[in-house]
């Protein structure tokens, strides 16, 4: 496998692993007009390589199908859509063959680890029917039934058939304001072209909790370096073909003993140890392998004493939000925040919990008596006014959030001074300074030069940037 040098080539070129649309080119004075967000998904294709079933998951190992292809593993689990493009039918998980060809659609604002092969657990897969004509497109539309793209106009019939995710029948009038699944075998020559399509799955529009506010990464310590105060762990994932990450522990990450629920001092990592390391999701990352996160939270395994750790939120009845594990909580069990300071069983409401345990019954869910829980904020101070910025004035261009620029940072105190469009926008704070120029992807930061995911562009005299300038901004 061609790893270290395509994966470069492909976060440099293509925006990560996936082929991504490209914006137009612009010329120094021309400003980028508002985007329609066309979809809420990404698209990937390629063909199946290998097939790895375990625990009730099918895992697909998929080559795209290019001079220097890249490779992408798909998680299917029971609630993955699975389709045949030519029958329309839904197929089994299980009915995976090597050599066949499929579409992958994953939400586009799905946080994902930044590793290589990139691991998706895709919403949508749609199976390339080599016997039965087929096309599928993947879309919002109009009230015309127009796609937002304006590359497909839907001419629904009396025998077009419309179903949501479950095979549920529904009315034309359901359609609108879904994201449609829309199966068609011929269209017009004319632009847009038309069709009559003879299935349309609205998809989507089931609600799903947000369980939990953490990304997890596992895996084993192979280096261990201090520097500045911090301590670098090198971890690798315990794998056929293992990652590597980089972990950055400073004085603000949480660590702590799977068996002994005990506090661990960063300068105690050894190699060799199994780790967990929890960050926000939310958190911007810039694209690079070894990926390089600093975590909110690290469980160091203890190999001597037995104890299992639970990271999630929890309803009123303390059942955590994937319906996993119901916690008892008794007169013996600690209740801490992040400080260690001691905590009401009422103060654990709305809280992410860290849940130290060592036995659970068989049930579904299992249920426990925790001996320790750790209640940790979801956001900094700093952090939720900055998101409550981004929430109110953003927009979706090429599947990258783009955000205010002088807004965010002097929310972040950063000094902000605005020139011509030639010579940008200039930020600084103590020691850290950033010039960035409208339609210039590279930017400077401290004398050295990083590159957005996406190019600045100007809009109701406001410049806006991608969001991963906040992993700059908030190192």
């Amino acid at each position: 496998m061609k790893k270290l040098g395509i994966f470069a080539a492909a976060i440099l070129v293509a925006g990560f692993v996936f082929q991504q649309p490209i914006a137009n080119a612009q010329s120094e004075e021309e400003t980028t007009v508002e985007q329609k967000d066309t979809s809420n998904f990404m698209q990937s294709s390629g063909v199946i390589k290998e097939i790895e079933t375990k625990d009730d998951v099918v895992t697909l190992t998929v080559e795209t199908e290019e001079k220097e292809p890249q490779i992408t593993i798909f998680k299917l689990t029971d609630e993955t859509l699975l389709f045949n493009s030519g029958t329309t039918k839904s197929i089994e998980k299980d009915a995976f063959q090597k050599g066949q060809r499929i579409d992958a659609y994953y939400d586009k604002n799905k946080p994902m680890i930044m590793i290589y092969p990139a691991q998706i657990s895709p919403e949508l897969v749609i199976v390339h029917d080599e016997e039965k004509m087929g096309s599928v497109k993947v879309s919002k539309f109009d009230d015309e039934f127009l796609s937002l793209d304006n590359e497909l106009k839907l001419n629904i019939g009396e025998k077009t058939l419309l179903v949501n995710e479950k095979g549920e029948e529904l009315e034309q009038a359901d359609l609108n304001g879904k994201e449609l699944v829309v199966f068609y075998t011929v269209s017009t020559r004319s632009i847009p072209a038309q069709t009559t399509p003879s299935k349309i799955i609205t998809i989507g529009d089931l609600p799903t909790e947000d369980t939990t506010n953490f990304m997890k990464s596992s895996g084993k310590i192979k280096e261990v370096a201090s520097k500045d105060g911090k301590v670098t762990l090198t971890v690798e994932t315990e794998e056929k073909e293992p990652q590597t990450t980089i972990f950055t522990i400073n004085n603000e990450t949480l660590a702590f003993n799977s068996g002994t629920t005990k506090a661990v001092q960063k300068e105690s990592f050894q190699k060799g140890q199994r780790i967990d390391a929890y960050y926000d999701k939310n958190k911007p990352m810039i694209l690079i392998y070894p990926a390089q996160i600093t975590p909110e939270l690290v469980i160091v395994h203890d190999e001597e004493k037995m104890g299992s750790v639970k990271v999630s939120k929890f309803d009123d009845e303390f059942l955590s939000l994937d319906k996993e594990l119901k916690l008892n909580i008794g007169e013996e069990t600690i209740l801490v925040n992040e400080k260690g300071e001691e905590l009401e069983q009422a103060d654990l409401k709305g809280k992410e919990l860290v849940v130290f345990y060592t036995i659970t019954t068989m049930s579904i869910p299992a249920q426990t008596p925790p001996s320790k829980i750790v209640a940790i904020s979801n956001l900094s101070p700093e952090m939720t006014e900055v998101q409550t910025i981004i929430e109110e004035d953003h927009f979706v261009q090429n599947g990258t959030k783009m955000i205010p620029l002088a807004k965010v940072a002097e929310q972040l105190d950063y000094e902000v001074l605005t020139y011509s469009k030639r010579l940008g926008t200039y930020l600084k704070k103590g020691n850290s300074s950033l010039l960035i120029t409208v339609g210039d992807k590279t930017y400077s930061y401290n004398r050295s030069l990083r590159q957005f995911t996406e190019k600045p562009v100007l809009k109701n005299d406001k410049t806006y940037v991608s969001e991963d300038i906040l992993e700059v901004l908030i190192p």
